[in-house]
């Protein structure tokens, strides 16, 4: 899903188009079609509210021509200052979340007249960039039309639900620049809590009711940089450790949201800990939500203590000092990780070199899904080779697929399985634990999110 900073930024680019009339709506989510009682009709676009990882978007009734030069539109910021002088009667609200690579787009509206045509959606299982697929949702407007991609969304609501949510969870967004931390505290000490205590601190950051706008890289890394483990339950963390904790995924979200991109990944979907250099990354399935968790069990020692104040000095500087006795979590296999060469392909792209490879899964449906491949960054290159000719092969004599363990015991350790394992097709359910051998020629280009 997309994360807080891109909601914020999506918000951003919708805000551009205040004010406009609406001519039509199409939905393309393969449910109940929002635009078949055109709800739309006779609205304009008036405001935009983004809470978190959510995004809505409030239409108001269209004014008589003599007194539509009365009616107020507000601006992004005071839309966030005067919540309470909109009528809620009058308008309604729909609910935009976006999925994985989902995007919001604006462009000219060339058509002015309803109605205007949806590009054909794909269904042959293969990836393609959303400019290349159906949008979600396409809203014409008087001069511009706003589409969105891999979007879920709601049934027209009535705002005052929204605005309402607004102002209890505003100052709670990690993306809000007049985030309040001692509000999110308040709330956490607050004996009417609607969580346990014993939850684990990763489950309590995705709660988009305490911290709207985390996900689950903010996550990761805020706690990373926090040096506080995943797994330890809010009731054990000290008041220095959890404003630690929250005020280091606000900085990450902050910066994500100025520069568009995620800032370096230290322990997300890798191998070797950003901080410390060392094959310690742990992965494993954390908690309630049930999220692939990283974390360096050097760096995030459970038994460390974070004795760094979050409101002296820089946020970023926020995770230095744990323990000098490392909570000792078994990994066998970080033997085989920490011996890993650098890069030692066979084969590199013949125009680009080895700085340019990549390694990738097929996604595409057919023999060959879920097979690893090298292929080159640069653009235009059609490299391809693939990474897969020392593998084991199955019972069904078909090359096996690497995966990775997400388990308590043994996350992060790599296998090989049949590729027929995922219920699609029976296959002969072969199991084995991948060797350094299999391995060392990755390097760094073998992540866990593969």
């Amino acid at each position: 899903m997309v994360e807080g900073p891109g909601t914020t930024r999506n918000g951003m680019k919708a805000s551009q188009l205040l004010n406009q009339k609406v001519c039509n709506v199409i939905v393309n989510d393969g449910k109940k079609r929002l635009d078949q009682q055109q709800w739309w009709a006779n609205r304009r676009f008036t405001q935009v509210i983004k809470i978190g990882k959510e995004l809505f978007l409030i239409f108001s009734s269209l004014c008589d021509d003599e007194n539509h030069s009365k009616v107020k539109t507000f601006s992004i910021e005071e839309q966030e200052c005067n919540q309470s002088k909109v009528r809620f009667d009058e308008d309604l609200a729909i609910r935009l979340h976006f999925q994985m690579n989902g995007s919001l787009h604006i462009e000219k509206n060339h058509y002015r007249d309803p109605p205007f045509h949806s590009v054909a959606a794909t269904h042959d299982g293969t990836r393609t960039s959303n400019l290349n697929e159906a949008p979600t949702l396409e809203i014409a407007l008087e001069s511009h039309i706003l589409r969105t991609y891999r979007t879920s969304i709601s049934a027209p609501m009535p705002a005052k639900a929204p605005r309402l949510r607004f102002q209890r969870l505003s100052l709670h967004d990690v993306c809000n620049p007049d985030f309040v931390l001692q509000s999110v505290l308040q709330q956490l000490h607050s004996p009417k809590l609607h969580i346990s205590r014993e939850t684990f601190i990763s489950d309590v950051l995705l709660d988009q009711n305490i911290l709207p706008g985390i996900g689950n890289i903010i996550k990761v890394e805020g706690l990373h940089n926090a040096k506080v483990h995943p797994k330890k339950p809010l009731s054990v963390l000290t008041e220095i450790e959890l404003s630690s904790v929250i005020l280091c995924c606000k900085e990450y979200a902050m910066k994500w949201l100025q520069s568009g991109r995620a800032p370096m990944k230290r322990v997300y979907n890798q191998t070797i800990c950003g901080t410390c250099q060392n094959a310690s990354v742990r992965i494993c399935r954390v908690g309630g939500t049930n999220r692939t968790t990283f974390w360096c069990f050097q760096c995030q020692a459970m038994d460390g203590y974070n004795k760094a104040s979050p409101l002296g000095g820089e946020n970023n500087k926020i995770c230095s000092q744990t323990s000098n006795t490392h909570h000792k979590e078994e990994a066998p296999f970080l033997k085989d990780m920490n011996q890993m060469q650098p890069l030692r392909i066979g084969k590199v792209c013949p125009n680009h070199g080895p700085s340019k490879m990549a390694l990738k899964r097929c996604r595409k449906i057919g023999a060959n899904e879920q097979r690893i491949f090298y292929s080159c960054n640069s653009k235009g290159c059609n490299f391809f080779c693939w990474a897969d000719f020392n593998f084991p092969r199955c019972k069904c004599d078909k090359r096996c697929v690497l995966r990775i363990s997400k388990t308590e015991k043994t996350g992060g350790r790599w296998f090989f399985s049949c590729s027929k394992r995922d219920g699609k097709m029976n296959g002969c359910h072969f199991f084995e634990w991948a060797e350094s051998k299999h391995l060392e020629r990755f390097g760094k280009l073998l992540t866990p999110l593969l």
